[in-house]
């Protein structure tokens, strides 16, 4: 029975490695699939939860050899360097049945790390500072807005004080993109495994998503840290507690976001509709502070009873 297993097992991780580096492959080719490439973990995760990491593992090394062969030295170490730390800590700890923020948590880290990894080695192999392209791009954007805006008459900041701030916050933005990355790939590995009546995978619906219990005691306690820092040299406080704001903001967003679905499910609205509200929501920017400031509210005094339930 258990060479069957063990058959069983390998016969999927071959599978998986080989769909995996089709998709990876086309990717390259059809640019409407370039997106989706942030959920080559899925498939590897799944195999992790059915079969164990020794198996998820081999079957992402024998993915990461043919792409090797099959497409360009550098395309193979960017997918390796970006995905394989979240796909091993995210397939671990979903085989370990842990709570979906764990989860989440992890490979939110290890996606932070795998991009830290990937600047340093594109600075030391090719001698540039990834940091200093992103503003050479991004000041010639914002001088082009800056310049038609000015010949509507509309007051704007000048070029060098939004470049300086968009600089300030790519940690945090970094930090965001890694944890939307994180939670799509759990998300939908655990809607596949629902689908395979896996019943011991925590799918929670977005209307009750909640942080953790302490995130108001832990927010204030790393902004305490953040602004006594401005007693040490060589740090620069301010752009850290500006990165810090904006995790927090965003944290709080999404909670506030999920008491509004919350709300609105509660009248029975069709799902459609639901998430074309939402949608909405998401896109007016000037609701971010409100909403925000909902979910600190929420992980305060629990608005929706969840802790009870």
């Amino acid at each position: 029975m258990k060479s069957y297993n063990d058959n069983k097992a390998f016969m999927e991780a071959a599978l998986i490695a080989a769909i995996t580096t089709i998709f990876a492959i086309s990717a390259i080719y059809l640019p409407i699939l370039s997106i989706s490439i942030i959920l080559i973990p899925v498939p590897f995760m799944i195999l992790a939860y059915r079969h164990g990491a020794r198996y998820s593992i081999l079957s992402f090394i024998t993915f990461s050899l043919l792409i090797g062969i099959l497409t360009e030295l550098m395309y193979t170490i960017l997918l390796i360097s970006i995905f394989g730390p979240m796909t091993i800590a995210m397939g671990y700890y979903i085989k370990r049945r842990k709570e979906p923020y764990v989860v989440i948590g992890v490979g939110t880290i290890a996606s932070i790390l795998s991009i830290f990894i990937i600047f340093q080695f594109i600075s030391y192999i090719g001698g540039i500072s990834i940091i200093d392209e992103i503003a050479i791009v991004a000041e010639n954007i914002i001088n082009t807005q800056v310049d038609m805006l000015k010949t509507m008459d509309v007051d704007v900041l000048s070029a060098d004080e939004i470049l300086n701030y968009l600089l300030m916050i790519v940690p945090g933005v970094l930090i965001i993109q890694s944890m939307f990355i994180a939670l799509g790939n759990y998300y939908l590995t655990a809607a596949i495994l629902k689908r395979f009546r896996s019943n011991d995978i925590d799918l929670p619906q977005f209307s009750t998503f909640r942080l953790p219990t302490n995130i108001v005691l832990g927010s204030f306690i790393i902004f305490t840290l953040s602004y006594l820092t401005r007693y040490i040299e060589g740090i620069y406080h301010v752009s850290l507690i500006t990165n810090v704001t904006l995790l927090f903001i965003f944290l709080f967003f999404l909670q506030g976001i999920s008491v509004i679905s919350y709300l609105i499910k509660r009248t029975s609205t069709p799902k459609v509709i639901r998430i074309l509200l939402i949608g909405i929501i998401f896109l007016i920017s000037p609701l971010l502070t409100a909403i925000s400031f909902v979910g600190l509210v929420d992980s305060i005094v629990d608005v929706r009873r969840l802790g009870t339930k």
